[in-house]
């Protein structure tokens, strides 16, 4: 037969309630994300209230006054979107007086030009787009690549170049010659070998060389950009002052959040329903949750900046190595928690603006005995190229060397992928040759 027993039996489980997930969520936001996450949930919850910063007042000049001038609009005052390169070369070409069927060609040729100021249609498409003969539609190209910038209109990179050199009354006298010779000359550059071949002396060449590098590749990159620059707001400052640590979170952009006194004396007086309490304690739960946000980025920042006091004192050339196990344990964190803290988040310190992460670098011992980061010795070997004298460049068999000389032992192929990181050329196309 079957029976019943009681049996006492011990687990333990491991459980997050829905506050707990949404200070980790907190805790991953950078504080511009903060900003509009806190804004869409009092929008949504009137019980929790933001602080409302002051709205900047337009200034007007001194000698101006609202009473004086009561037609002011400071909507007046903002700056314009910035015309398009299309407009501008259409504008030039209304001001050169051509025959409409050319104008209308040209402005056609206009609308086909890319970003960077390139032609991106064949002429045969253009001849049959708008009716009219080959020698019409290379006149109007003609004429489309006699605007500014100079270059505009090309269709490749070679006629760029050539177009530039052209409208240059200073260009180099075998600039253009080099060009004409071939592009695939000029990637892997040899001033005896290329002046050679153009019946030139070597510093000839290398004088071309130098002219034609100052070229624009992309002569209309610059007009109506569409990008909108990407402005970071740092979450922390930290300096030192006074031979000590200062820290302190930036508070700018981000609002204060606190509970409507009102609402909340409204929902005790009138005892609401669990509607009414529920919206309160989610209002309190995201204060406890922003608070706990600021201790635990205090704590890991404060950390961080202990271990690379190197780095505030003398530069990037003093960062130290450093990974999220040492900053969990010195906080008594878990990994993750200070990966959640350190992502997306960035520091303004006395040699500039740097996301935490940069902080973390991987170490490479010396002879001595002692780390240095990975990006101490890109620094080191960025100085050591930049030392070097341009007809005789290091190789990297060379800057091996000389970092060894230095207690800095690595291999060449990672002085080469060190190099390619910081976008330095090889010694070959590093070489100089005297004038």
């Amino acid at each position: 037969m079957f029976g019943f027993q009681l049996v006492q039996e011990g687990r333990i489980r491991l459980s997050i309630t829905p506050e707990m997930k949404q200070s980790i969520h907190l805790l991953t936001l950078s504080g511009q994300e903060l900003a509009r996450y806190l804004q869409e949930a009092a929008d949504e919850n009137p019980v929790l209230e933001l602080e409302e910063t002051s709205a900047l007042r337009t200034r007007l000049p001194r000698r101006l006054n609202r009473e004086r001038f009561s037609s002011y609009d400071p909507l007046l005052q903002m700056k314009g979107a910035e015309p398009t390169l299309e407009h501008l070369l259409i504008s030039q070409l209304r001001l050169q007086n051509l025959p409409p069927a050319m104008e209308s060609t040209a402005i056609y040729l206009a609308g086909c030009v890319n970003e960077d100021g390139y032609l991106t249609m064949e002429l045969t498409d253009v001849v049959s787009a708008k009716g009219v003969s080959m020698p019409e539609a290379e006149a109007a190209l003609h004429i489309l690549q006699s605007l500014d910038p100079a270059g505009v209109g090309a269709r490749n990179l070679r006629e760029c170049l050539l177009l530039q050199i052209g409208r240059d009354p200073f260009a180099n006298q075998y600039a253009e010659q080099m060009v004409e010779h071939g592009l695939e000359e000029l990637v892997r550059f040899h001033p005896g070998r290329v002046g050679t071949r153009l019946g030139i002396s070597s510093q000839q060449a290398q004088a071309a060389y130098d002219y034609i590098a100052c070229l624009d590749p992309k002569p209309c990159r610059s007009i109506g950009c569409t990008e909108h620059a990407h402005y970071i707001i740092p979450d922390a400052v930290v300096q030192i002052r006074n031979d000590e640590l200062s820290l302190r979170l930036n508070s700018a952009g981000v609002p204060r959040v606190s509970l409507n006194e009102a609402c909340c004396r409204w929902i005790r007086e009138i005892d609401a329903d669990e509607v009414w309490s529920g919206r309160a304690a989610e209002a309190r739960a995201i204060i406890r949750s922003v608070r706990m946000r600021r201790r635990t980025l205090m704590r890991v920042m404060a950390a961080i900046m202990s271990e690379q006091i190197s780095f505030l004192r003398e530069g990037p050339a003093g960062l130290k190595p450093l990974n999220l196990a040492v900053i969990a344990e010195a906080v008594g964190m878990h990994e993750s928690t200070v990966s959640r803290a350190v992502n997306g988040k960035y520091v303004q310190t006395p040699h500039g603006v740097f996301e935490l992460k940069a902080f973390f670098a991987t170490g490479i011992e010396t002879t001595n005995g002692e780390m240095a980061s990975a990006p101490a010795v890109k620094l080191r070997l960025r100085e050591l190229i930049r030392s070097e004298r341009a007809e005789r460049p290091y190789s990297d068999s060379q800057l091996t060397a000389l970092l060894a000389n230095e207690g800095i032992v690595i291999s060449r192929r990672t002085v080469a992928k060190y190099r390619e990181e910081l976008q330095i050329l090889p010694s070959l196309e590093r070489k100089r040759w005297g004038k």
